[in-house]
């Protein structure tokens, strides 16, 4: 019978820590976007939120353990390899690829700081981590249901559904972020083309990860060493950079013109 949920028991523990965790930062950022608080925090502000949201997903595994990690060392623990690759993920896609996000496919920020890193708001390097912690989790429930519900599952039929899932991940963020509510501090130059277009380069990001996220400590008798998730983490990140350009390079920008705006994207 298929199931949803890991059969280890840590990464089952640090799945559903994900899934509790992921309403309780969802409605932190509802508040913020319709309080409009945002609007007037500076550099401080914007940096105190971003760090009360990351952290607790760091200190609550190091205070309350699951019972199978207890005795670990930190590094062979799942909620540590997972947030490693999660976080190294989030920080190179962050400072590399928002660019293409820039160039490609139009989007822009506005945010009232002036702390940055590489033409990026540097608090988002650590949103982008809680974001991408969701996004994986429900990711690997649905692949997990897929593959464990027959004993060899239709490869034609997977390759359909870890693409359906990509581009429903990234079609869902843009249209859950790029709101009314922040409009005036981020948005798409042609949100209707990112939806339906920007979505398929965004979500080829989901699909290359997948695969890797999915394969850390799955099986009880392949356990993948914390040096093996830094190597992997890197590769998948290389693998979406050619993604990236070879978009750029054949299809270029969603929006027409758009490649030959000069002048830094990053707009304080």
């Amino acid at each position: 019978m298929g199931h949803w949920l890991a059969k280890e028991p840590s990464k089952r523990w640090a799945e559903k820590l994900y899934l509790a965790y992921t309403p309780v930062w969802i409605t932190t950022v509802a508040v913020v976007q319709n309080t409009g608080w945002y609007r007037s925090w500076g550099d401080v502000g914007h940096m105190a939120y971003s760090l009360a949201v990351f952290l607790p997903l760091w200190l609550v595994p190091l205070v309350l353990p699951a019972e199978a990690d207890r005795g670990k060392p930190l590094h062979e623990r799942y909620i540590y390899k997972i947030n490693v690759w999660l976080w190294i993920f989030a920080f190179i896609q962050s400072y590399f690829g928002t660019h293409y996000f820039y160039k490609v496919l139009g989007m822009r920020y506005r945010f009232p700081v002036t702390w940055e890193l590489n033409g990026v708001p540097l608090m988002l390097y650590f949103q982008a981590f809680y974001f991408f912690t969701t996004y994986q989790v429900l990711m690997n429930l649905v692949w997990r249901r897929w593959r464990t519900s027959s004993e060899h599952p239709n490869r034609l039929l997977s390759a359909v559904l870890l693409c359906a899932l990509g581009y429903a991940m990234a079609f869902g963020e843009t249209r859950g972020m790029a709101n009314d509510f922040m409009k005036d501090f981020f948005w798409y130059q042609d949100r209707s083309a990112m939806l339906r277009y920007g979505s398929i380069f965004y979500g080829g990001l989901f699909v290359i990860g997948l695969p890797f996220w999915f394969a850390i400590d799955e099986t009880p008798d392949r356990r993948i060493p914390m040096r093996q998730v830094v190597l992997e983490v890197l590769a998948a990140n290389m693998l979406m950079l050619f993604w990236y350009d070879a978009w750029r390079l054949v299809l270029g920008p969603i929006v027409p013109g758009l490649g030959a705006t000069s002048g830094q994207p990053f707009l304080p």
